[in-house]
């Protein structure tokens, strides 16, 4: 029997699937450890290194869940240290996003889910954090199959479905505090979908047949509400007094009233399923959060430090992008995804099915939550992309099953069609390609925020030579500003090294190496009779943000994009942090 369904689930369906995974794998594994490490990559692989070396891990709400760090650590174990593996996960995981889309062929159609597939394998901007050690890419995973299985169960009412969204969800909690905004959207949805049903049973009393979005709306609530209660109740505290907290207090008595509710209507309706579900949802985001029962305090970080974190990075506004921010980054990189599914989103409000509109709503709610956020990075375009892609290819799919393409005018239609999109999509992948697989810093991209410079390689494998010349290996003693601590914290992270603050150097350094930041070098210049001649670098880059001076609508930020995206090039040079490296005057 086993034999029997393997050989029908690796039928000649999946063959293309598996191709296209193939490809995604090659991508995003070739050349994978050659870019310089950046700043929040360098933190990931240090504190994944720390456990990797048996100095443990107590969640930091800083670096968002633990699960990224285990999986990190674990491949450290298997592989060891460097920056390939530093980025292997999120490369493993961008693959894996790849053959999703096979599982939802009842609602995308056999060639809607491949072109899906296919958005998926070549979007630059997914390819480029498939390449990154963050965890937005791990998030885009869970949440599309947490997509499968609630559909799944919509149509098939099996209760694994329930056991493996649980799963799903709470290895998502454990991995980003962005499962917040993902619950909203779906658990809105849901609530839409069934919303007269419940009303209408709630009136008669009679709970004891409800439909599966029902059932999957009961489920994410008990499950997540709890979270949330933690949620509305950190930024209650962190709200200035006025009519804001009037409202938070009223949404908290809303949210557990509703936790109330679902819970009552879950234990009425499936009882066993809630109670497995809710042992696998806390089971595994106990043993994660804690690290496995030896940081007991991770349990309450995990509920509590991680969205009072958060909630204060909102005031904070990190990055200072307009709130266009979005749309001119994904215009520039997954332009295709974003055409298709603006086209989609029209066709789809008049072909009408319950999955599409979900698409869309998705795809609206995304783009406007983050906009509205006051925290906007580039690594968050991933979550709007995903649905649009999506909506996207079930737009092909569509086209490709409900057109009658034996007629003349037809296929004419279709022949057009193909040319535009294999234009489109080739001039796609070529983006993919600059963006991914770029040697050095310029043209500067766009994805890119508080990156490091080529320059920084270079000087790693040099302090290499010195230390190997020498004959300390390992054992040479490094200096670092502490100015440049991150991503050196990485690279040394073998070496002995100390990272005084050195703008107000008194004394030499101790290192037989130094780094120092430039801006302090006048101050270090008397205690530098040891080393020779500096070797300047640059260190951190940041894209230049002329487009924050431009209205949307002005015709100046259109020049600019104009003058980005079809040259590549920027009105003004990007500017980094400044390094001197200093080796000794000469080797014993």
């Amino acid at each position: 029997m086993v034999i029997g369904r393997l050989r029908s689930f690796f039928s000649w369906d999946i063959a293309p699937y598996l191709l296209l995974a193939a490809i995604a794998l090659a991508m995003r594994l070739w050349d994978l450890g050659y870019r310089a490490i950046s700043h929040d990559e360098s933190l990931h692989a240090m504190y994944s290194w720390y456990l990797y070396q048996g100095q443990g891990y107590e969640h930091m709400p800083m670096m968002h869940g633990p699960f990224q760090f285990f999986g990190n650590a674990f491949n450290f174990f298997l592989f060891g240290d460097s920056d390939f593996t530093a980025r292997l996960l999120p490369a493993l995981m961008g693959t894996a996003l790849v053959l999703l889309p096979f599982f939802l062929r009842q609602y995308l159609g056999r060639w809607g889910s491949l072109a899906v597939a296919a958005l998926l394998a070549f979007s630059p901007t997914l390819l480029y954090f498939s390449r990154y050690a963050r965890n937005d890419i791990l998030i885009a995973f869970w949440t599309l199959l947490l997509v499968i299985f609630i559909w799944r169960y919509i149509a098939e009412r099996r209760p694994r479905y329930l056991y493996f969204g649980a799963a799903t969800l709470s290895l998502s909690f454990c991995t980003k505090e962005t499962t917040y905004i993902v619950v909203v959207i779906f658990a809105s949805f849901l609530l839409m979908v069934a919303a007269g049903e419940l009303i209408t049973r709630a009136r008669r009393f009679d709970l004891k047949e409800l439909s599966p979005a029902a059932e999957y709306l009961t489920l994410i609530g008990t499950l997540s509400l709890p979270l949330f209660c933690a949620l509305l109740l950190s930024a209650h505290t962190n709200l200035a007094p006025g009519w804001g907290k009037v409202f938070i207090l009223a949404l908290l008595s809303l949210v557990c009233a509703l936790f109330t509710i679902c819970a009552a209507i879950g234990l009425r309706r499936m009882p066993l399923r809630l109670l497995i579900s809710a042992l696998i949802f806390y089971g595994i985001f106990t043993l994660l959060y804690t690290s496995f029962f030896t940081h007991l305090s991770g349990f309450g970080s995990g509920i509590w430090g991680t969205v009072d974190y958060w909630v204060a990075q909102q005031e904070v506004a990190r990055g200072g992008q307009p709130w266009y921010y979005y749309f001119l980054l994904i215009s520039f990189y997954d332009f295709l995804p974003l055409l298709l599914a603006s086209i989609g989103a029209i066709y789809f409000l008049v072909k009408r099915s319950l999955f599409s509109w979900f698409l869309i709503y998705w795809m609206a709610a995304s783009l406007a939550i983050y906009s509205w956020s006051g925290e906007k990075m580039p690594w968050l375009s991933v979550y709007m992309i995903l649905p649009a892609i999506l909506l996207g290819g079930n737009l092909i799919g569509r086209l490709f099953h409900e057109v009658d393409w034996r007629r003349a005018r037809a296929g004419a239609l279709r022949a057009g069609a193909l040319a535009a999109l294999l234009l489109l999509f080739s001039f796609s992948v070529n983006v993919a390609c600059q963006a991914s697989y770029q040697r050095g810093d310029a043209p500067p991209q766009m994805l890119v925020y508080a990156g490091i410079s080529a320059d920084v390689p270079p000087i790693r494998d040099e302090i290499e030579r010195v230390a190997e010349q020498r004959g300390e290996g390992k054992e040479m003693r490094v200096t670092v500003d502490a100015e440049l601590t991150w991503p050196w914290a990485w690279y040394l992270r073998d070496y002995a090294v100390d990272y005084p603050d050195l703008s107000a150097m008194d004394q030499p350094p101790l290192g037989t190496v130094l780094l120092l930041d430039a801006g302090n070098e006048s101050v270090a210049q008397p205690y530098l009779g040891k080393y020779g001649d500096g070797q300047r670098f640059h260190q951190r880059l940041w894209f230049p943000e002329e487009y924050r001076e431009y209205r949307f609508f002005d015709s100046a930020s259109w020049g600019w994009w104009w003058h980005y995206f079809l040259e590549r090039k920027t009105l003004g040079p990007y500017w980094s942090t400044e390094g001197i490296a200093y080796f000794p005057l000469s080797t014993p």
